[in-house]
């Protein structure tokens, strides 16, 4: 099987709203806190699909929320 490239998202739980808002929109509500930076990081993955590329993460990170980084929610 093929693997391809993912980008996962790895956010501070409670943080999600800020992130994708961050993301989405361009917007920090002016403070740090909701900068990028504070809120969590980006991992490059390669794996068959975006699930096994999301568990992978979270179990390297169980205490965060893990999410493709366009901001699409998936559960590991």
């Amino acid at each position: 099987m093929s693997k391809s490239v993912f980008k996962v998202a790895i956010v501070k739980r409670g943080k999600e709203g800020l992130w994708r808002e961050y993301w989405i929109n361009g917007e920090s509500k002016g403070t740090a806190e909701a900068a990028p930076s504070g809120l969590g990081c980006i991992e490059i993955v390669e794996a068959a699909s975006a699930d096994e590329a999301v568990k992978a993460v979270q179990r390297m990170h169980p205490d965060c929320t893990v999410m493709l980084a366009g901001g699409e929610h998936r559960a590991a």
